[in-house]
């Protein structure tokens, strides 16, 4: 982040820190009424712009929670082309839900998954469309700056390599409000760490996040599947030693996977647009003409979307997991299931 773009938008900084302020202090003084739900609930969101791996939380706790409890997700759809509060179905795209809540549907059609630009008619849609014989939990993603509605449970998610306790407010840097907000969350994930991370280390990044004593810290890294997926079969990764292929990314930051591709030597070359890109024709015929009959690897959410315009058995996704250690998955399941009273 340059010096410049500090000191010269730092007065937008202190306006945008003004606006927040005020809507939060009205938030926690009542003014603004937050709607909480008599369902469990679990809200994940981050203060910084840029991704810092919600969408992969969401499926993970999905994956975790989905043996006993009927999954209900929630998400904003952005990028989709639909207006109001869908549902999806097996009819949706990706244009009607938006890449990522059609992404959690893919993975598993027994989770229910609702789009809605308004979070609270989002909340009251799907709870009236629910089997209320059923355990039902909602997962509501991506809802931190969206305080009319109330969490049972707040996650909050901030990158190892761009705290946000290194960050400064947009636009002269990234975060969408304070870091005094961080206390509203209930648990703070700081994901995509090294491999190693020694115990100093943490505490060090858990006394700079400056937590207060209930809430509850938890370190994640990105774990890549040993396999990639294409249309009907799955293949070992490390046949691409042997089989040439492009990357076609449409993320936030290809960078952890871009660099962990080239880490198993592989050699490969690029195509990236931005985060939730909508691919075109014009953008099909240059990854088909770029590609010249190799294997295209890309993200799970964005082959959902390059499949629906370019149905290739060349196309295959690489899938990206979080991975909690074994004592902190224990425990982060343990808490989660503790704090909702699912035991």
């Amino acid at each position: 982040m340059s010096l410049i773009r500090k000191i010269v938008l730092y007065p937008f900084a202190i306006l945008l820190n003004f606006i927040t302020s005020i809507r939060n202090l009205f938030f926690d003084l009542g003014i603004f009424k937050e709607y909480t739900f008599d369902y469990f609930s679990i809200g994940v969101g981050n203060i910084s712009m840029g991704g810092t791996g919600k969408s992969v939380l969401v499926s993970y706790l999905a994956d975790i929670l989905n043996d006993k409890y009927m999954i209900n997700i929630l998400s904003r759809g952005y990028g989709r082309k639909s207006k109001g509060f869908q549902i999806a179905n097996k009819s949706s795209t990706p244009n009607y839900l938006g890449d990522e809540p059609f992404m959690f549907y893919k993975q598993n059609q027994k989770v229910r998954v609702g789009v809605c630009n308004r979070r609270r008619e989002g909340i009251q849609r799907l709870i009236k469309s629910i089997n209320k014989n059923s355990k039902n939990i909602f997962i509501l993603d991506d809802v931190y700056q969206h305080r009319w509605v109330k969490p049972s449970i707040m996650i909050l998610l901030t990158e190892y390599s761009k705290p946000y306790f290194k960050d400064y407010l947009f636009p002269s840097g990234n975060l969408r409000e304070s870091r005094n907000s961080a206390r509203r969350a209930d648990v703070i994930i700081v994901t995509k760490c090294p491999s190693e991370l020694p115990i100093e280390e943490r505490k060090k990044i858990i006394s700079k996040l400056n937590i207060d004593l209930n809430q509850k810290v938890f370190f994640t890294k990105i774990k890549y599947d040993e396999h990639i997926f294409g249309k009907g079969k799955k293949l070992p990764l490390n046949i691409l030693k042997k089989v040439p292929f492009i990357l076609v990314t449409g993320i936030a930051d290809n960078t952890l996977l871009v660099t962990e591709l080239k880490m198993r030597g592989f050699v490969f070359k690029i195509i990236n647009y931005k985060d939730h890109f909508t691919y075109t024709k014009k953008n099909i015929n240059k990854i088909t003409s770029f590609s010249d009959g190799q294997l295209i690897l890309t993200t799970e959410k964005d082959y959902y979307k390059l499949q629906h315009h370019m149905n290739s058995d060349l196309l295959f996704y690489i899938k990206i997991n979080i991975h909690f250690s074994q004592e902190d998955s224990k425990l982060f399941k343990s808490y989660i299931l503790k704090k909702g009273k699912l035991n």
